[in-house]
Formats: C-alpha cells, structure tokens, sequence
C-alpha cells in the first residue's frame, strides 16, 4: 500500500521547488494536452494539480467554461487559483472523497500512480463524465526510476502497459502510448537532490547514513553513468479514454 500522508508530506515540502525541477511533468503535460482531440469543454476537472503545471497549460491551449481542481495537498488551490479565478478546489485524495458533480474533461498529470487501485479510481473517475466526456491521464510506468528501485531495493508501484490496457480494454480508448525519457546529470548526489526537490521519492521513507550514501556513490558510478554524466530514466505512459462504453 502506498503511504498516503508520506506523499502529502513529500509533495507539500517540494511545493516551491517542484517547478524548477520538474523537467519530465513539463514534457509531459504538454504532450498530454496534445492527445486530446477536442481544444473546448464546458467543464474541466484536474486531478493533482499541485502548482499548476499542467493547469497553464491548460489554460493557454484549452477554453472552458468552468474550472474544477484537487489535490491532496491543500496548498495546491493558492497556485491554481492564480491562474484560474474561479477554480473551485476540492482538497482530499481523489480515490476517497465523493465527486458531485459530472465533467466534459476529467485529467491528470503524473498523479494518479500514487493511487493505490488505479484501475478502480479510473472506474470511478468515468462514471463522473458527461456522455461523451473524456478522461486523460499521464502516468509512470514499469521502468519509470529504475535505477533509485535497484539501489534502494524500493517495490515498484507502477504499472505495466500491457496489463493496464487489459484491465481497461472495456472502454473506448482514445489514445494508449508510452514513451522513455533520460535525464541526465553532474553527479549522483545531484539526482537525490533533484528527486527531493520534485517530490517523487514518495514511495518510502529512505534514510541516509553516509555508509549508505557511499554504496549509493559507487553503484551509481559502475551501473548508470554514461560518459561524464549519470542518467535517471522516466518512464511516462498517456491514456485518453472516452465514456462510451463498448
């Protein structure tokens, strides 16, 4: 089970770093927006919205009408209030809290992998769309940081494209891809600090002796560097779903 309050804890920390570090959600968010067939919806609710990355999108690329906003970090309303004066934020965790109200886009970027049944909040996320609504989503998959999984020994929570699009195969999906991205950096000490400032180390609480620093050091140095520098993976998946049953 993944440990709700240490991801509202880690995200709450990395709030005011969480832009200047998030080059895979930027890259991500974009791409997102540019799956989605349709560029006008009456009523859009985002899923994680966090400090509004994808939320600027959004609102740059998209017209809508009404404007809707969670997460599980309270905080997150005072950044999407700002680009959106009519947010309405609904605080919680989205597999938990009760939605109201029905949408013409539900969507979500890198968010909803901290969901403990992603297959059933997806379920549950359908049945809050208008007929014809749709429901686009980015996610990690199975190789997303897999070099911070072997070192840690950390459990992988993602998920597996072919076993993904198996659970959902009884709607209709608009668009199913997935893709790998490469970062790549000075030293192995600058990609905990890069994790740290993100927030996406929220899986389990590790903590650092200066004997485990060093093994952390010595295996990054021998497995995961290339030329001068030292790469981590991410694994980003995109799902577009339309609420028509099949």
């Amino acid at each position: 089970m993944i440990d709700k309050s240490l991801v509202k804890k880690r995200f709450s920390k990395s709030l005011k770093t969480y832009d200047d570090n998030a080059f895979i959600q930027k890259i991500m968010a974009k791409n997102l927006i540019g799956f989605l067939n349709r560029k006008e919806y009456d009523s859009i609710l985002e899923i994680g919205s966090a400090t509004g990355l994808l939320t600027g999108e959004i609102k740059h690329k998209i017209k809508c009408k009404h404007y809707y906003s969670n997460d599980l970090v309270e905080e997150s309303k005072n950044f999407i209030d700002k680009i959106y004066e009519n947010n309405f934020f609904i605080p919680g965790d989205i597999e938990t809290i009760t939605l109201s109200e029905k949408y013409d886009l539900i969507i979500s970027n890198a968010s909803l992998q901290w969901c403990n049944n992603l297959e059933d909040t997806i379920s549950k996320l359908i049945n809050s769309l208008n007929n014809k609504g749709l429901l686009a989503v980015s996610i990690f998959g199975e190789n997303n940081l897999p070099e911070i999984k072997n070192i840690f020994n950390l459990d992988n929570k993602n998920y597996n494209i072919i076993n993904l699009k198996q659970h959902l195969k009884k709607y209709k999906i608009l668009c199913f891809h997935e893709e790998e991205h490469k970062l790549y950096f000075n030293s192995p000490a600058d990609i905990l600090k890069h994790i740290k400032l993100t927030g996406v180390n929220a899986i389990k609480e590790i903590k650092l002796t200066k004997t485990k620093f060093k093994n952390f050091e010595e295996t990054y140095e021998k497995l995961y560097k290339e030329k001068d520098k030292y790469f981590l993976t991410y694994n980003p998946i995109y799902i577009v779903i339309e609420n028509n049953l099949i």
